[in-house]
């Protein structure tokens, strides 16, 4: 299924690519998987979205600039003698930033798996995470090798169940029920277990139970309801603050804005 905000299908080698990538949409990142480092010369990842700030980003020397510099065979496909394309499992483009053209790289890799608790130097895996690091060290963009293990098991999952609720274009007809309801019921959004929201958009806004589940969820992922994703949620119980502070904390670790 697509990756929030988008729409069009994304593809994965992993169950632990796909709760990452959630999680990094959840804090407002956009999220481009398997993004090409390609061997030749060529633009920064973010070049193009700020035209005015284009001038200033760096471009990259190519993988295969830099693997020769690491000593490490760049690599062919096999059988023939084109140019393998290298790719980064995640490259996050952060809308946050100044003029929004920051980046963060991330390889999605086991953590605990002996090939990378024990590294053997005639591995190839650490060979190629190493020049992914070059890669982003060349251009300025934080890097980081991670798995789901990183972030609480609860968050992840209560994204997935929430993910498919966060789009709701203006054309959508709940947009506009969404809209009545907070202008009425937004300041009090913390005093009430989420079963009893669900009932009033039905009673009071006569919202279907589907399409009320769905708004729920849809203020549950963008944090209009203030509340932790990293705990169990209990719809009969008021939700426990602490959602958009544990938001924050992981944009911070990803892109801190200088200040």
């Amino acid at each position: 299924m697509p990756v929030p905000p988008f729409t069009r299908p994304c593809h994965f080698f992993s169950l632990s690519e796909w709760l990452l990538a959630l999680l990094f949409a959840w804090i407002g990142a956009f999220v481009r998987e398997q993004f090409p480092l390609w061997a030749m010369r060529h633009p920064h990842p973010c070049y193009g979205l700020n035209k005015d700030l284009d001038s200033t980003l760096p471009w990259s020397p190519g993988m295969l600039e830099i693997c020769r510099g690491l000593n490490i065979p760049h690599g062919t496909f096999v059988g023939t003698k084109v140019l393998y394309v290298w790719t980064i499992d995640l490259m996050l483009t952060i809308p946050w930033s100044k003029g929004g053209t920051g980046a963060c790289m991330v390889s999605v890799k086991p953590l605990e798996s002996e090939r990378y608790l024990y590294i053997d130097p005639l591995d190839r895996g650490p060979e190629k995470l190493e020049a992914e690091w070059r890669y982003a060290a060349d251009l300025g963009i934080p890097y980081f090798v991670g798995d789901r293990t990183l972030y609480p098991g609860d968050l992840l999952g209560q994204l997935d169940a929430l993910a498919s609720a966060a789009r709701l274009p203006r054309s959508d007809r709940r947009w506009t029920l969404l809209q009545r309801f907070l202008d009425r019921h937004a300041t009090d959004l913390q005093k009430y277990p989420l079963a009893d929201w669900v009932s009033l958009l039905q009673k009071d806004f006569g919202a279907g139970k589907p399409d009320a589940d769905y708004l729920i969820q849809h203020c549950l992922w963008h944090q209009i309801i203030d509340a932790d994703l990293s705990r169990h949620l209990n719809y009969r119980r008021c939700p426990t603050p602490g959602g958009r502070a544990l938001r924050a904390a992981i944009r911070d670790s990803v892109w801190r804005n200088p200040k």
